[in-house]
């Protein structure tokens, strides 16, 4: 084989490769809705007002990562941060609420409004609405449900999602 005829083969061939790869990569960002399942982990520090004997009310934040059960999917190791209140009477949930903002690797965000209470002793469950988003994530919105379970008196606990979403 002439060494011409190699390096045009070669050349064909790194075409061929470059557009399916942009085909793939178009695919992707076209990608308008979609269903999703994960699992996350978090730690929660605040303060709590005990307003009266039985009663407290909890304000603070949370802080931790969410993984897509599909590795690589819909919010795959975003980072979040959800400032939250809560009101716990005989020592059980009676309601929370708070927001979340989910910043993935590159930087877009993903901006939602959550409630709930305990669903068991040490549980909560409940809903949340996509609200908004920047960059890739403009516009989004959805319903979805969580779950969350404390560790004792630490501070962390673990959680599991699942929804859907859409995009203009």
């Amino acid at each position: 084989m002439h060494a011409w005829y190699r390096r045009l083969l070669a050349t064909f061939m790194a075409l061929i490769i470059v557009a399916l790869l942009g085909a793939m990569a178009e695919a992707q960002q076209l990608q308008k809705s979609g269903k999703y399942a994960g699992k996350l982990g978090y730690r929660g520090a605040g303060q709590s007002y005990e307003l009266e004997k039985g009663h407290v009310f909890w304000v603070g934040v949370f802080h931790g990562v969410f993984f897509n059960d599909r590795g690589g999917g819909f919010l795959d190791k975003t980072e979040l941060t959800c400032p939250a209140a809560n009101d716990i009477v005989s020592g059980a949930s009676v309601a929370v609420h708070g927001y979340c903002v989910l910043t993935d690797k590159d930087g877009d965000k993903t901006f939602l409004v959550f409630h709930g209470k305990a669903a068991a002793p040490g549980s909560l469950a409940g809903t949340f609405e996509w609200t908004g988003g920047t960059g890739k994530f403009l516009g989004i919105q959805g319903n979805n449900t969580w779950q969350g379970t404390v560790i004792g008196d630490t501070g962390a606990g673990s959680g599991v999602w699942q929804g859907e979403w859409r995009l203009p």
